[in-house]
């Protein structure tokens, strides 16, 4: 699996395709990023390609613009990067979202591995003009299983809503979201609201948590000397276990 199959499932018009390297000393000059950043950026990008734009006519998909006037989507935009094995991966991914003004669809490789990112803007509350990251980046490591691949067909945009570019980018996020879910259950769906999305997105969260914990409360009680503490950690383990499977099965 690679960046291109990823935007090759999308199946977009030849219209939309732009190809066209993007240089780092671009984003270093015109990204306002502290000077870490700017070093992840230098250091961390091999390369970062715009490769398509997809616009109401390129896709026959209508703009968008928020009645509160919060957000405004003339245009998406894909693109693929790739990183040095020693780039600080979630970071560089989250500036790349940044930078641009438009919501990207962003195909990430880092040596084998394959990450699809997603991040809605909204239009900054202090700095007239200027799109900041509604929420986190939603993101999601790609293999090559059946899985993904019923994943990469779901992303096709014959089967996204059309009613505007911004319910097309969240039809986007919501296919995977359902990735992330059915990494978890084994059963791949796309929810039917943008309420379920947003529980599924919760329930993913907990069980992140969750597992975090019993890890651990194992490792504690590997430690442990004390048999009475034992028992007490490894009763924890069991109850976290628990609560773990039926935040599962609200997935």
């Amino acid at each position: 699996m690679s960046a291109e199959d990823i935007l090759a499932a999308l199946g977009l018009p030849d219209e939309c395709w732009v190809d066209m390297r993007v240089p780092k000393t671009q984003l270093v000059e015109h990204g306002g990023f502290v000077t870490a950043d700017r070093r992840r950026i230098q250091e961390g990008i091999e390369s970062l390609r715009w490769v398509a734009a997809i616009k109401p006519t390129t896709v026959s998909i209508p703009s968008y613009e928020a009645p509160d006037g919060t957000r405004r989507i003339p245009e998406l935009q894909a693109m693929t990067l790739t990183l040095r094995p020693d780039a600080s991966a979630g970071r560089v991914n989250e500036l790349i979202h940044r930078v641009f003004p438009y919501p990207v669809l962003l195909a990430t490789e880092q040596g084998d591995e394959v990450t699809l990112s997603l991040a809605l803007k909204r239009l900054s509350e202090t700095q007239t003009g200027r799109a900041v990251i509604d929420g986190d980046v939603l993101s999601v490591a790609i293999s090559d299983s059946e899985l993904e691949r019923t994943f990469l067909r779901a992303l096709a945009l014959d089967r996204q809503p059309h009613s505007n570019l911004f319910s097309l980018y969240q039809g986007w996020m919501d296919c995977t979201v359902a990735l992330r879910v059915a990494r978890v259950t084994g059963d791949f769906r796309v929810a039917a609201s943008p309420e379920l999305v947003q529980e599924r997105l919760n329930a993913l969260a907990m069980v992140a948590h969750l597992e975090n914990k019993i890890v651990r409360l194992r490792a504690q009680a590997k430690k442990e000397r004390q048999m009475a503490r034992q028992v007490r950690l490894n009763a924890e383990i069991k109850t976290v276990q628990a609560e773990l499977r039926d935040v599962q099965a609200k997935l």
